[in-house]
C-alpha cells in the first residue's frame, strides 16, 4: 500500500461547484483536480491518473456518463461517481466501480463513498 493522497478528478461545468467540492476535499486529505468539459476531464485522466472521477452526465461538450466504460478503460480499477441533477437520469448499477449521487451534492456522502470504497477494495 502506498501513502500517496488518493487523487480526484471532478468533471462538471458547474465551476462554483468544482471550486467548493474540491476546496472541501482538499481540506479532508485529498489531491483534488477540476476539469470544466468534457473533453479536457478525459485528457486530465489520462494525465493525472486518479483513483476516484466524479462525472456530472450533462456536459457543454457531451454526456458524461457515456464515457464510463472509456474510463474505466484507460485506468481500470478506478472508481467512479456519476453525478446528475436529473434523479431519472439512466444508471446502470452491474458495474462495481461505478457510483451514483443526485445533486445537490453533500460533501459528506462523497467522503463516506470514497472512504468505504477505499478501505474495501
Amino acid at each position: 500500500m502506498h501513502s500517496a493522497k488518493t487523487r480526484i478528478v471532478i468533471i462538471d461545468d458547474e465551476e462554483d461547484l468544482c471550486f467548493l467540492l474540491g476546496n472541501l476535499l482538499v481540506s479532508q486529505g485529498y489531491d483534488v483536480k477540476s476539469y470544466y468539459t468534457l473533453q479536457s476531464g478525459l485528457e486530465g485522466i489520462l494525465e493525472y491518473q486518479p483513483d476516484w472521477v466524479i462525472i456530472d452526465n450533462d456536459l457543454p461538450d457531451g454526456r458524461g456518463w457515456e464515457k464510463t466504460n472509456t474510463i474505466l478503460d484507460a485506468l481500470p480499477g478506478v472508481n467512479i461517481i456519476k453525478i446528475s441533477a436529473n434523479p431519472d437520469s439512466q444508471r446502470t448499477h452491474h458495474l462495481r466501480h461505478v457510483h451514483y449521487l443526485i445533486k445537490p451534492i453533500h460533501v459528506n456522502s462523497i467522503t463516506e463513498l470514497i472512504r468505504k470504497h477505499t478501505i474495501s477494495t
